[in-house]
């Protein structure tokens, strides 16, 4: 009967959820806020939650930061927000030719409830052959309730693929998750707070804008430069006036690819 109860409960939801069109924002918050507590922040109130904030996501207020580099690993992140609290953080990034990872974190009340993983990875091999895994952690009042995950060869080939559940003792159960690196990123301060460092020219054609941070050996942030504007040419006429100058920098986002589109001397 309870089981009967719990799967007719969820149905509801997901149908409430699917008509929450004519609603304003907030109502839909709360009702999406409303299916966590329905099963008492069960695995299936969760994935409900999740997928109503996937749902609403484009209507939040987000803020996306540039693709910051270090080393081989280029990546950025999205903060969704309602209310200016964060419910959605994502940090999608890829390392050159060994594939990529996407994270997102899911929370309520700034508790998180889901942590969702997608990576591609190739093997050691000679000749590398690519795996793909999809990763949940579920989370009940910032305790661990359990792990899944489904492995494909393809990323297509994953949704086919049901979850299983992973052993305890596989996963780090107090796992820390850093969202002050997250948010320093998308606020573009401490190690993210980056000055003008060069342009380098690999051909006539092909030239870029690095900003770096101050510090060695830490993130850098590189621009495409397919049109160059006043303050481009000021910079090549004198770079070093500029070097370690603060820039307004204005671009479109390929990826991990970034395409300048103007830019200004910062005031701060």
């Amino acid at each position: 009967m309870q089981k009967n109860y719990a799967y007719y409960l969820i149905l509801f939801l997901l149908i409430s959820i699917s008509w929450m069109g004519c609603q304003s924002n907030q109502q839909k918050m709360a009702q999406v806020q409303d299916s966590l507590k329905a099963l008492n922040s069960s695995d299936s109130s969760i994935l409900i939650y999740t997928d109503g904030l996937e749902k609403l996501k484009e209507s939040l207020a987000n803020k996306e930061s540039p693709v910051f580099t270090k080393g081989d690993y280029s990546f950025y992140t999205s903060i969704y927000s309602q209310d200016s609290v964060p419910v959605l953080f994502i940090e999608y990034g890829e390392a050159g030719d060994n594939g990529f990872v996407e994270k997102k974190y899911y929370l309520d009340n700034g508790e998180l409830v889901l942590y969702w993983e997608k990576t591609k990875q190739a093997s050691s091999t000679e000749k590398p052959v690519y795996e793909f895994k999809e990763t949940r952690i579920y989370f009940r009042n910032n305790v661990f309730l359990k792990g899944e995950e489904r492995v494909a060869a393809g990323d297509s080939l994953l949704s086919q693929i049901p979850f299983v559940l992973v052993d305890d003792y596989l996963l780090d159960k107090n796992k820390q998750f850093d969202f002050k690196r997250l948010e320093d990123a998308n606020a573009e301060v401490g190690d993210f707070n980056l000055t003008f460092d060069r342009i380098d020219s690999l051909s006539a054609t092909k030239q870029y804008l690095v900003m770096a941070n101050k510090k060695a050996n830490t993130y850098e942030s590189t621009y495409q430069i397919t049109k160059a504007d006043s303050l481009i040419s000021k910079i090549k006429e004198n770079p070093y006036a500029y070097k370690g100058k603060k820039l307004k920098v204005k671009h479109a986002k390929q990826g991990t690819r970034m395409i300048y589109k103007g830019g200004e001397l910062s005031a701060f």
